[in-house]
């Protein structure tokens, strides 16, 4: 097996790509290293580096180990906390061997959890000076705005047609929570297959820990009961600090990953 640089995917450097090729250069995986910075979301350790790879299983632990010393290699003698993660299918056990190999740990992850949509008010008290619009993203400022926000928030490059795709969802809404002054936070809705979707929730610096959070996700409730759903699901990431604690409180239930992200420490 050959390991070399190449130029495969827009937006990722030759340096930060490894591709593995037989003798007789038959294409065997690729994988990826991308270095993000996600302050907003975690705060103590905003760096992160997200692994991903594609191929054959037979080129798996070479081209996780190559990402490894990749990353070290970045992050050497750098004084900040950082983590890499890997984005694994729940069910690629090859994978996730190789990882725990490799010395990640298994315990990151997206979990998927549920709640009936019952009760006819909001249970949290609006922030004074706040108040409740619902829009569908259709000016065109707005949604500049928003992907600004979006992008910078998971630090993405997302653009006007991955946005056109999350706006053409059934039932799409967004719930936005505005003071006089600013934006205090925003949550995205949606249905698939009957069930009501929260896409996606953020809170302005300034504000969080002050009950936005928790004032949208029971105004998408109502929202979901005035069209007549009966249940909503949404995906939490298990590392984001107070994720779980924050569904839990809204009556969500589950624990069962639908993907998994094992991680290492730098």
């Amino acid at each position: 097996m050959i390991l070399t640089h190449e130029n495969m995917y827009q937006g990722v450097s030759p340096e930060n790509t490894f591709v593995a090729r037989t003798d007789k250069n038959k294409l065997l995986g690729v994988c990826t290293v991308s270095k993000r910075n996600m302050e907003m979301l975690f705060p103590d350790c905003p760096t992160q580096y997200v692994i991903r790879t594609e191929g054959d299983s037979s080129s798996l632990a070479a081209l996780y180990g190559a990402a490894v010393a990749r990353i070290r290699m970045l992050h050497f003698r750098k004084a900040t906390p950082a983590r890499a993660y890997a984005e694994v299918n729940v069910d690629d056990e090859e994978s996730l061997n190789v990882l725990e190999a490799l010395g990640f740990q298994m315990t990151d992850g997206v979990v998927r959890m549920y709640r009936n949509v019952t009760g006819e008010d909001n249970y949290h008290l609006l922030p004074p000076g706040c108040t409740i619009v619902r829009d569908f993203l259709g000016d065109p400022m707005e949604r500049r705005f928003f992907l600004e926000r979006y992008n910078a928030c998971y630090d993405l490059h997302n653009d006007e047609a991955w946005l056109d795709e999350i706006v053409s969802q059934p039932d799409f809404a967004r719930l936005l929570m505005v003071s006089t002054e600013d934006l205090a936070g925003e949550l995205l809705v949606w249905t698939e297959n009957g069930k009501g979707v929260i896409g996606m929730i953020q809170t302005a610096r300034r504000w969080q820990r002050r009950g936005v959070a928790s004032y949208l996700m029971d105004d998408a409730r109502l929202y979901f009961k005035s069209i007549g759903v009966k249940e909503m699901q949404m995906d939490v990431w298990k590392s984001v600090p107070g994720a779980i604690p924050l569904a839990n409180a809204a009556g969500y239930m589950g624990d069962k990953p639908i993907l998994v992200y094992p991680e290492l420490e730098l």
